[in-house]
Protein backbone atom coordinates (compact mmCIF):
# COMPACT_ATOMS: atom_id res chain seq x y z
CA UNK A 1 0.00 0.00 0.00
CA UNK A 2 0.87 3.70 -0.39
CA UNK A 3 -0.21 6.86 -0.09
CA UNK A 4 0.76 10.36 -2.76
CA UNK A 5 0.32 10.09 -6.68
CA UNK A 6 2.72 9.13 -9.17
CA UNK A 7 3.70 12.01 -12.12
CA UNK A 8 5.31 11.64 -15.43
CA UNK A 9 7.91 13.85 -15.08
CA UNK A 10 9.51 16.07 -18.23
CA UNK A 11 12.97 17.89 -17.17
CA UNK A 12 16.38 19.15 -18.71
CA UNK A 13 19.67 16.98 -17.88
CA UNK A 14 22.71 18.21 -16.63
CA UNK A 15 24.56 17.45 -20.04
CA UNK A 16 25.65 20.26 -21.91
CA UNK A 17 25.86 19.18 -25.51
CA UNK A 18 21.79 17.27 -24.67
CA UNK A 19 19.78 16.49 -28.25
CA UNK A 20 16.78 15.71 -26.41
CA UNK A 21 17.11 18.91 -24.38
CA UNK A 22 17.76 21.06 -27.56
CA UNK A 23 15.24 20.02 -29.28
CA UNK A 24 12.61 20.71 -26.07
CA UNK A 25 11.91 16.90 -25.85
CA UNK A 26 13.96 16.81 -22.10
CA UNK A 27 14.15 13.22 -20.10
CA UNK A 28 10.78 11.68 -18.82
CA UNK A 29 10.84 10.50 -15.41
CA UNK A 30 8.46 9.07 -13.17
CA UNK A 31 8.04 10.44 -9.61
CA UNK A 32 5.81 9.70 -6.25
CA UNK A 33 4.91 11.96 -4.71
CA UNK A 34 3.36 12.51 -0.93
CA UNK A 35 3.16 14.16 2.21
CA UNK A 36 5.34 12.89 5.59
CA UNK A 37 4.54 14.45 8.70
CA UNK A 38 3.41 17.26 7.19
CA UNK A 39 6.16 17.57 4.82
CA UNK A 40 6.18 17.05 1.33
CA UNK A 41 8.47 14.63 -0.42
CA UNK A 42 9.05 13.31 -3.87
CA UNK A 43 11.12 9.89 -4.68
CA UNK A 44 12.33 8.64 -8.18
CA UNK A 45 10.66 5.80 -9.49
CA UNK A 46 12.30 3.75 -12.31
CA UNK A 47 10.26 3.00 -14.99
CA UNK A 48 9.68 -0.86 -13.96
CA UNK A 49 8.35 0.08 -10.80
CA UNK A 50 5.90 2.19 -12.37
CA UNK A 51 3.27 -0.54 -12.37
CA UNK A 52 4.10 -1.94 -8.66
CA UNK A 53 3.81 1.61 -7.51
CA UNK A 54 0.12 2.06 -9.46
CA UNK A 55 -0.88 -0.77 -7.77
CA UNK A 56 0.36 0.09 -4.55
CA UNK A 57 -1.49 3.66 -4.57
CA UNK A 58 -4.97 2.16 -5.54
CA UNK A 59 -4.50 -0.61 -3.20
CA UNK A 60 -3.93 2.72 -0.78
CA UNK A 61 -6.76 4.18 -1.75
CA UNK A 62 -9.30 1.64 -1.33
CA UNK A 63 -7.34 1.14 1.83
CA UNK A 64 -8.87 4.55 3.01
CA UNK A 65 -12.56 4.01 1.49
CA UNK A 66 -12.37 1.33 3.60
CA UNK A 67 -11.45 2.95 6.86
CA UNK A 68 -14.10 5.65 5.63
CA UNK A 69 -16.80 3.04 5.54
CA UNK A 70 -15.81 2.08 9.16
CA UNK A 71 -15.58 5.12 10.30
CA UNK A 72 -19.07 5.69 9.43
CA UNK A 73 -20.72 2.20 10.26
CA UNK A 74 -19.01 2.50 14.06
CA UNK A 75 -20.67 6.50 14.19
CA UNK A 76 -24.27 4.83 13.02
CA UNK A 77 -23.60 1.87 15.52
CA UNK A 78 -22.75 4.14 18.43
CA UNK A 79 -25.83 6.51 17.87
CA UNK A 80 -27.88 3.22 17.48
CA UNK A 81 -27.08 1.85 20.62
CA UNK A 82 -27.66 5.02 22.40
CA UNK A 83 -30.95 5.79 21.15
CA UNK A 84 -31.91 2.05 22.27
CA UNK A 85 -30.39 2.77 25.52
CA UNK A 86 -32.57 5.80 25.79
CA UNK A 87 -35.45 3.80 24.95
Amino acid sequence: MADGSLSLRKSPCVRINCAACAAGEGHRSYVLYGRRGGERFSVYVPQELVPDIQTALENGRRFKDLISMAGERYIHALKNDRRLRSE
